[in-house]
């Protein structure tokens, strides 16, 4: 009968797997392909909620310094590669901006700046 893997290989195969997410990730963002990037952050998510379970039922000897180091160093790649998205996400806002300006908001346009527009405003205030 085989049993069951330790608490410290189940951690360390949880961060290995985080990792490996990351990475995935990585090269999805590189690609531009969306629905890549999507199924890879999923992909990622899956993996963190996976290791947060692993690593909520396993002793805490089991979490050691050197897998500490690991998940921190994830973590630190994760919210670089949030910031990176950000950053694109905004670029991008901006492109659309300038190509596809806002107009205002004026319901009547240019009729609402006439000289008898404006005198009629006034009336009714």
């Amino acid at each position: 009968m085989n049993a069951a893997p330790a608490p410290h290989a189940r951690c360390t195969a949880g961060v290995a797997r985080i990792e490996t997410c990351l990475d995935e990730l990585d090269a999805a963002l590189a690609s531009g392909e969306a629905h890549r990037i999507e199924t890879q952050a999923q992909d990622l998510q899956r993996a963190l909620s996976e290791g947060l379970a692993v690593f909520q039922q396993a002793a805490p000897d089991a979490l050691t310094p050197d897998l500490r180091q690991r998940l921190q160093r994830a973590q630190a790649r994760a919210q670089a590669q949030q910031q990176a998205v950000h950053r694109v996400l905004a670029s991008t806002g901006r492109a659309l901006g300038a190509l596809f300006p806002q107009e205002g908001n004026d319901t009547y346009g240019a009729l609402g700046q006439s000289p008898a527009a404006r005198a009629l405003g006034k009336a009714y205030r």
